[in-house]
């Protein structure tokens, strides 16, 4: 068996388990394509997910650093850049999304933090920090590898259905153009740095939970 079969196998795996876990599926999700999501449970994932955005330059910055893999640094270095670059950044163009949907950038950066964001912030930390390479870019790849699909869905949703106009929702468009690369990228690198597949298959399993209890805790926002 070939080496391009291998990790074709292997790809076809780890996009199983993003179809099996897919975040799309989730009532939370499903609502806001339909535009029957309620804007406080909106209101309420803008000031929780700001905080695992905020974090993720520095899961990139964690798994940079401990890599021996020029290739692999150098792909992770792109996505940084992409992420924390400028004063339009990542973070500042989801604190623009906020904004429009009327909570004010103090108010989301002072959230308290639902139990499930916080334990999705430090798995992915924990993980970054911590876990084999290839587990940790499983980890990455487990939210960047479904992110293109659900900014486009979400837009087709905010358009649609709540009145949104493009300048109000540019951190999505920016993503459902990136995260194609970004996530393309972690695929190479996974491959690269792999030494057991079934351990970056759980890798990636586990932070697909993580995700799906963090819409969880969105989903019960009460009004």
């Amino acid at each position: 068996m070939s080496m391009l079969t291998v990790t074709t196998q292997f790809e076809a795996r780890l996009k199983a388990v993003l179809e099996a876990k897919s975040m799309l599926a989730h009532p939370f999700y499903l609502e806001w394509t339909q535009g029957t999501l309620p804007i406080h449970k909106m209101r309420e994932y803008a000031r929780q997910y700001y905080h695992f955005e905020a974090a993720f330059p520095r899961y990139l910055s964690a798994i940079h650093t401990r890599t021996e893999s020029a290739n692999i640094r150098q792909l992770i270095l792109d996505n940084l850049w992409d992420e924390e670059h400028g004063e339009r950044n990542h973070p500042a163009l989801w604190l623009e999304f906020a904004s429009a949907l009327g909570v004010q950038p103090q108010e989301v950066i002072t959230a308290q933090l639902r139990p499930q964001t916080r334990a999705l912030v430090e798995h992915y930390r924990t993980m970054a920090n911590h876990a084999p390479i290839a587990e940790a870019l499983g980890t990455l790849f487990a939210y960047e590898g479904q992110v293109p699909a659900i900014a486009w869905q979400k837009i087709k949703g905010l358009t649609e259905y709540y009145g949104f106009q493009p300048k109000q929702f540019e951190f999505f468009s920016v993503h459902l153009v990136a995260d194609i690369a970004h996530s393309g990228a972690e695929m190479e690198a996974i491959a690269e740095a792999c030494t057991d597949e079934d351990a970056v298959i759980r890798a990636v399993e586990t932070a697909c939970d993580h995700l799906l209890a963090f819409l969880d805790g969105c989903y019960a926002a009460a009004a």
